[in-house]
């Protein structure tokens, strides 16, 4: 089974295959947060994640993880993994070593059947996560490629039980080109947005900050400066707003404003 999630414009160029079975994978599981799911990793042929999840003491999670060499995600636009799952959703997850996460990584799900599936994902799609939970103002996983150091897969689906998971190939995709020489007028209108809004919002004019940093997002559309992860941010951030009060719209585009200015200068 096939599953495209590469949604977007950038052209994938070339393919570099990591083995996953020579990386240094190793379990982490909820025992060291109280719990007792009980994962394990194989490494064969193939790598095999196996045990049972345990909700019981407040626990729910189990995972997987290794560290990869130095630099190699650098110019990649999304992930390729090929798995023999048992109809569980795992997230795939992604740490880089430059963004202090307590408990946490950068995560994208990965719905597996009982057979082999095959799934892309591009970089823009993981999402920053401490102890479970999305974290606001956190830099965009693409913004940051050298930093990225680790690669694992995790299980908290809230679903206590027998899992099985194999991982047969894991590729980066890369191609594209890094917007970093463009961040400059980025980061310019981002920080002219801020010395606009927080006097506003200091003075109760919540709804002209809301105003001024919704504009100088919306604005970005227009600008090359920013990796697809980041205009992703800032397009949810947009959107949400356009639902809350004035108050909420307000922190929800300072959080996206957070984030891209923490994505590199």
């Amino acid at each position: 089974m096939w599953m495209n999630l590469a949604l977007g414009m950038w052209m994938l160029t070339s393919v570099g295959a990591v083995e996953v079975t020579d990386l240094p994978w190793r379990a982490v599981n909820d025992t060291v947060m109280g719990g007792v799911s009980r994962g394990r990793v194989e490494t064969g042929d193939v790598v095999s994640f196996a045990g049972v999840l345990s909700l019981e003491q407040n626990g729910g999670f189990t995972s997987m993880r290794a560290r990869v060499p130095e630099g190699s995600f650098t110019g990649a636009t999304a992930v390729r993994v090929e798995l023999r799952g048992d109809g569980r959703t795992y997230d795939l997850t992604l740490r880089r070593s430059d963004v202090p996460l307590r408990a946490g990584s950068y995560r994208a799900p990965v719905a597996t059947t009982e057979g082999v599936t095959t799934v892309e994902i591009p970089l823009d799609r993981f999402r920053p996560t401490s102890f479970g939970r999305p974290v606001s103002g956190a830099p965009s996983l693409d913004s940051g490629l050298d930093e990225i150091d680790t690669v694992g897969f995790m299980l908290a689906d809230g679903t206590p039980g027998p899992f099985s998971l194999e991982v047969l190939a894991l590729s980066i995709v890369g191609g594209g080109q890094s917007p970093g020489v463009h961040r400059a007028p980025v980061r310019r209108a981002l920080v002219a947005a801020i010395g606009a809004g927080v006097p506003l919002f200091n003075r109760g004019d919540v709804q002209g900050c809301r105003d001024a940093y919704a504009t100088a997002l919306a604005a970005l559309d227009d600008q090359p400066g920013l990796t697809p992860g980041e205009r992703s941010i800032v397009a949810e951030a947009l959107a949400t707003a356009g639902t809350q009060s004035a108050q909420e719209a307000a922190w929800t585009l300072r959080h996206a404003i957070d984030s891209v200015l923490r994505g590199g200068s």
